[in-house]
């Protein structure tokens, strides 16, 4: 596999992991939605730091950075899971709260509102956990990425145009010149 099929395969698994996993009740809107946020993450230099750890020979990260953006992921991954795990308890309460007879109005939008705020707040630290992943890497290896992504970007290009069966156009004929004879005929 050449660079660019592994960088986007990469992309994919960084999308899937954000993903938050859901039994089986996971809609295709909501993962074309998380694929959207990926790959904007992406557009503007803010990778997960797994993606960044698979790259570091190519974008030449130092083995203090890679142990720095090792302890981040593991910091952030660890309050993400607490965090997500408080939404959860409050969906449960919340769902059970909302099969009373006699429902709780007060009650339920304090729920509603505390959930809400949880979610937020998981968000904003995601996107502060990326910004800070991207503060670790010099400029030099900001432009390394970008470069990557640009191979990647064309070779993408090019293999959907050989699936479509596209080709280039042909080159323009001098108009003294006939065309060559097709072969096929």
């Amino acid at each position: 596999m050449n660079k660019k099929t592994i960088f986007f395969l990469l992309l994919l698994i960084l999308v899937s992991l954000m993903t938050p996993a859901r039994d089986s009740q996971r809609s295709w809107t909501t993962t074309f939605n998380n694929l959207k946020f990926g790959l904007y993450m992406a557009e503007n230099n803010l990778f997960e730091a797994r993606f960044i750890l698979r790259l570091k020979s190519e974008i030449g990260l130092t083995p203090a950075q890679e142990q720095k953006i090792g302890n981040m992921m593991l910091a952030h991954e660890e309050a993400a899971i607490r965090r997500s795990s408080d939404i959860k308890v409050l969906e449960l309460k919340l769902a059970s709260l909302l099969k009373n007879n006699r429902i709780d109005r007060r009650e339920m939008e304090k729920m509603a509102r505390e959930m809400s705020r949880l979610k937020t707040d998981l968000q904003i630290d995601h996107l502060n956990y990326l910004l800070d992943l991207r503060d670790t890497l010099t400029a030099d290896q900001v432009q390394k990425i970008e470069k990557l992504k640009k191979d990647f970007r064309a070779h993408a290009r090019d293999r959907m145009g050989e699936r479509r069966g596209d080709s280039p156009p042909p080159a323009p004929a001098d108009k003294g010149q006939e065309p060559p004879a097709d072969e096929d005929r």
